[in-house]
Formats: C-alpha cells, sequence, structure tokens
C-alpha cells in the first residue's frame, strides 16, 4: 500500500521511534501492527487538517528540525531529504526550509523548532500551514525532483 511504501521509505532514512504519523482511531491497531516503533497518533478525520498537525507537534514534542508531508505525496529522494537537511543546518533563521521545483513549492517541509512552537498555539478551525509559510522565515532549495509536487489524492495538483 501507499502507507506501506512511506513508511519502508521513512524508516530507512529515519529511526521508526523518530517518526510521526496522524491516523485514524480506527486504523491504529493496523498500523501499530505495520510498523510498532512508528508513534502512531489518532486525530479525527472530520477536523481541520491544521488540527491533525497540531496533534503531532504535541504528541512529539520535537526540539529539533522536523520533516513534514502528506502520505499522499510520493516523495521518495533521499538525496531531497539530505538536501534540505544540509540547508537546514545552515539556515539558523530560517523557521522553515521547503524544495521548490518549477518556481513552486512543494512537500516535504521542514520545520523549526521555533515555528512549530508557533504552529501548535494557532487556531485549528481558521489556520492554514501554507498562510503561516508566507508569513514565516522560509528558505527555498531548489531542487530537480518533480515529485515534491506530486499528490496522488489531488488530480490537480500536478
Amino acid at each position: 500500500t501507499l502507507l506501506e511504501r512511506q513508511l519502508d521509505f521513512l524508516t530507512s532514512r529515519f529511526a521508526p521511534e523518530r517518526i510521526f504519523a496522524s491516523i485514524q482511531a480506527e486504523w491504529l491497531q493496523r498500523c501499530r501492527g505495520l510498523a510498532p516503533a512508528v508513534n502512531w497518533v489518532a486525530v479525527d478525520p472530520d477536523a481541520a487538517p491544521f488540527g491533525s498537525l497540531q496533534r503531532l507537534i504535541a504528541a512529539s514534542a520535537v526540539q529539533t528540525w522536523a520533516f513534514l508531508h502528506h502520505v499522499d505525496m510520493p516523495v521518495w529522494e533521499p538525496d531531497l531529504f539530505a538536501a534540505l537537511s544540509a540547508r537546514a543546518a545552515a539556515a539558523c533563521a530560517a523557521e522553515a526550509v521547503v524544495p521548490v521545483h518549477g518556481g513552486r513549492r512543494g512537500h516535504p517541509v521542514l520545520l523549526a523548532p521555533k515555528l512549530q512552537r508557533r504552529l501548535a498555539a494557532a487556531d485549528p478551525a481558521k489556520d492554514r500551514l501554507d498562510a503561516w509559510l508566507r508569513a514565516s522565515r522560509v528558505e527555498e532549495v531548489a531542487v530537480p525532483f518533480p515529485c515534491i509536487l506530486e499528490n496522488w489524492n489531488d488530480p490537480h495538483a500536478n
């Protein structure tokens, strides 16, 4: 499945206990069976997407830069993650690092701890991550990977 492919890729790059994934409560048992060491966070599928991000931030208590991307975005390029990480290490004033391809921003997004704290305090009913990123100090990294723009659940995203 797409989820299994994402897990295979992510666990090849990061320790499973450092991966936090939001999932519907009904799927928790199945997902824990797929990857018991991954931190599965139950979220309401009918709630605002920003609320899911806030639940992940609260569950992870991350104190370092953290990648964020959706399961329906097939970004399986190790060099992409390395390029974003390298820019984050050099961009101490940035609040986020985003990949850019063909002049368009994509995923994954790398969030600085200071932005994560601010996002956690936002209003999930009215806030959106893209609006926060437009109002934040963002470092862009030009990448040769069109996959950063793909979204398998949105035929208009490509």
